[in-house]
């Protein structure tokens, strides 16, 4: 499923050159939108369960203002486990790391393992330690942004690693503010968000450069 008529067969091809040059592991992510293809959770599952490769069911969340923040396309993660879990019993992992956005779940007959990104449902906010980087250059500090910084103008720009990470706050177009921040300070709003739960506001704090 995508904008691009891309098949699906050289996405497969893909992942098995990858694992022929030893990358590992190899995770797979998969937007699940209900009424689209939840009806593929299961076949996904099973085609990648004792393959070594993760798959990761991510909820469809409105990145980039797009889905008019309807909660019905959404399909919960909880649901997500259950519906896999009910065919291929799971158990629950450990994180790897403090921050990991994908909640770790394991096949109880040691086959492998899933994730599952509940990045609507059960906002991580706190602890996201994450970017985006979009085909234009440009950086988003939040996946839920609306606007974001010219990366590409700035180092096509010979904009020095100084300039770029915000010690010279006026050269950010004005914006007077660092390109980065603490992830601990100054997001008390986005912490507070939970699903669609005061859309409005977190939308307009995405929006913002960084503190």
């Amino acid at each position: 499923m995508n904008d691009a008529d891309f098949p699906v067969s050289e996405v497969l091809n893909g992942i098995d050159a990858a694992a022929a040059a030893g990358l590992a592991p190899i995770k797979i992510n998969m937007v699940v939108k209900r009424g689209a293809n939840e009806d593929s959770v299961i076949p996904m599952a099973r085609y990648f369960k004792g393959s070594g490769h993760i798959v990761r069911f991510i909820e469809y969340m409105d990145v980039g203002a797009t889905n008019g923040w309807r909660m019905y396309d959404v399909l919960p993660s909880v649901e997500i486990v259950r519906m896999i879990g009910e065919k291929m019993p799971l158990e629950t992992v450990e994180p790897n790391y403090t921050g990991e956005v994908a909640e770790r779940w394991r096949y109880r007959d040691g086959s492998g393992e899933i994730g599952v990104i509940s990045s609507v449902t059960q906002a991580f906010c706190r602890t996201c330690t994450r970017a985006r980087l979009s085909t234009e250059g440009i950086l988003y500090t939040c996946l839920f942004a609306m606007a974001g910084y010219d990366l590409r103008g700035l180092l096509r720009g010979g904009s020095s690693d100084q300039e770029i990470f915000g010690r010279n706050r006026a050269h950010l177009a004005g914006a007077h503010r660092p390109l980065f921040r603490d992830p601990h300070r100054g997001d008390a709003k986005l912490r507070k968000m939970r699903g669609f739960e005061g859309v409005g506001e977190l939308e307009r704090c995405a929006s913002l450069p960084p503190m």
